[in-house]
């Protein structure tokens, strides 16, 4: 059997390279889901970076899971016109405010939220910014006879099939 030997150097060059190919810590994150009176509510999660400068938000998307990943709501602030909102923990977007008309969810539905921004960088210097990515599962459940929101993927697992 031949023994393939990379020297050193050749190593030293190439693990930068194969690295640099790796998305950057923090770029993706967990989206808060929160339920507002039976409407999903929509935020980042309560980390050090995002108490220090709330990342701001480019858009927002809500999928119904195993569709294809079309979009049923999406605001896209940039196209929209107006700025990217700052948006720090414990606040959030309300599903369907803004943008175009967003359908009824159903009850017993599974859906995904994305929101993607950046982080703000120095001001004056866009350049440090970093782009990020919030992304999270949640259904809508009958209790009692009203519709709520439960987020995560063992809260829909657990939640009884209409």
């Amino acid at each position: 059997m031949m023994q393939l030997r990379v020297p050193v150097a050749l190593l030293g060059l190439l693990l930068p390279m194969m690295a640099s190919c790796s998305s950057p810590a923090g770029r993706y994150q967990q989206a808060t889901i929160q339920d507002r009176g039976g409407v999903p509510c929509f935020g980042v999660p309560d980390t050090r970076e995002t108490r220090a400068n709330a990342p701001l938000i480019t858009g927002v998307s809500v999928m119904e899971v195993g569709t294809g990943g079309a979009p049923i709501w999406e605001r896209d602030f940039l196209q929209s016109g107006s700025a990217e909102p700052p948006l720090p923990p414990g606040q959030c977007l309300p599903y369907g405010e803004g943008g175009p008309p967003a359908p009824a969810l159903q009850s017993g539905k599974r859906y995904q939220v994305e929101l993607w921004g950046r982080t703000p960088g120095t001001p004056g210097n866009k350049d440090e910014a970093e782009s990020r990515w919030f992304n999270g599962r949640f259904c809508m459940v009958d209790v009692a006879g009203k519709v709520v929101t439960r987020a995560g993927e063992s809260e829909c697992a657990a939640s009884p099939r209409p």
